[in-house]
């Protein structure tokens, strides 16, 4: 044996399995993520007047927390038994189809949250006094909203469960085939173009006019206008972090899936390793609720202090009166 295949063999031999690592650090995010959704949404609850009646801005993250939770609680858990034991369980009809549905129905509502957000936020910054009219505000806030939470849900409800087509066997060994409907091209074609890249689109070009936009703005703002500008800056940095998100972790697997239908079909078989771009797309849902959370200064204060009352009443020790004598 030469020094090539020696060294070829040492590779082989030590080479590393991602899926195990992905499964461990997949299991913590799930788990300190659940713990952060209920933490934000108790808080919301109990300052339901002051943090969703009287903010607006805050409307797009309770709807984001409530997916985020869903997601880890109904989604995630079968993806990590499946990266546990190597393939879906349980292997049926309706299971296959009901996991579709809510996997990417919330990844969908996620996306289109946040680029509804992206582009309401121009208002909430700048055009603000027009959402004190409640048919302006209506049009303007509540309805995209709730198109954003219904549409998904709707359109894989459809595709999925009525598509017409003969139904796969499923007499596989791994993993869930998919929908009958990713068979018509030109339907594919149309669900990924306007449910991921159309939204993922809206959120870069949003976002960046959004920052041009207030530098810009931050230039003719006088120091007696302060507080304006202390409002937007915190309005679009809470966007930002939010936004960033999403362009992270859907960006890189919206590029390699638009160069597979498009220009090379067999990307994954030709770039085997490419396909780990792929897992970045499950921290998405799974890490809102943190960047939720350093975005709400109102509930980081409340937990700042509370942890100091904590700590006080741990370090108070009973002060000892010493008798004089005689």
């Amino acid at each position: 044996m030469d020094y090539d295949e020696e060294n070829n063999s040492t590779i082989t031999e030590y080479s590393i399995d991602p899926k195990p690592i992905l499964f461990s650090i997949l299991l913590f995010v799930e788990i300190a993520s659940i713990l952060c959704s209920l933490i934000i949404l108790i808080y919301f609850f109990f300052h339901w007047k002051s943090m969703i009646n009287k903010a607006l801005q805050n409307h797009v993250i309770f709807l984001l927390i409530i997916v985020s939770l869903l997601y880890t609680t109904l989604d995630l858990p079968f993806t990590l038994n499946s990266q546990r034991i190597g393939y879906d369980y349980p292997q049926t009809v309706s299971f296959c189809r009901w996991w579709y549905w809510i996997d990417w129905t919330l990844l969908v509502n996620s996306l289109y949250l946040t680029a509804i957000a992206s582009i309401q936020r121009h208002i909430l910054i700048f055009h603000s006094h027009l959402l004190q009219i409640n048919r302006i505000r209506l049009k303007l806030h509540y309805i995209p909203l709730i198109f954003s939470v219904i549409y998904p849900a709707t359109f894989y409800l459809i595709t999925i469960y009525f598509y017409p087509c003969e139904m796969p066997t499923y007499d596989y060994v791994q993993y869930c085939p998919y929908p009958c409907y990713c068979d018509n091209l030109i339907l594919y074609t149309i669900d990924y173009m306007i449910n991921t890249v159309l939204p993922v689109v809206v959120i870069i070009i949003a976002n960046i006019i959004l920052v041009c936009r207030v530098i810009h703005s931050m230039k003719k703002i006088r120091r007696n206008h302060f507080d304006i500008w202390k409002r937007q800056k915190k309005l679009t940095l809470q966007l930002l972090s939010i936004s960033l998100l999403y362009i992270i972790g859907s960006g890189p697997v919206t590029v390699v899936s638009i160069i597979q239908m498009f220009f090379m079909p067999n990307i994954y078989d030709d770039i085997p390793d490419i396909y780990y771009v792929t897992f970045s797309i499950y921290f998405i849902c799974t890490m809102q609720s943190f960047l939720s959370l350093f975005t709400l200064p109102e509930l980081l204060n409340f937990i700042k202090k509370k942890l100091k009352q904590i700590l006080s009443k741990e370090t108070v020790t009973p002060v000892q009166t010493i008798l004089p004598t005689r």
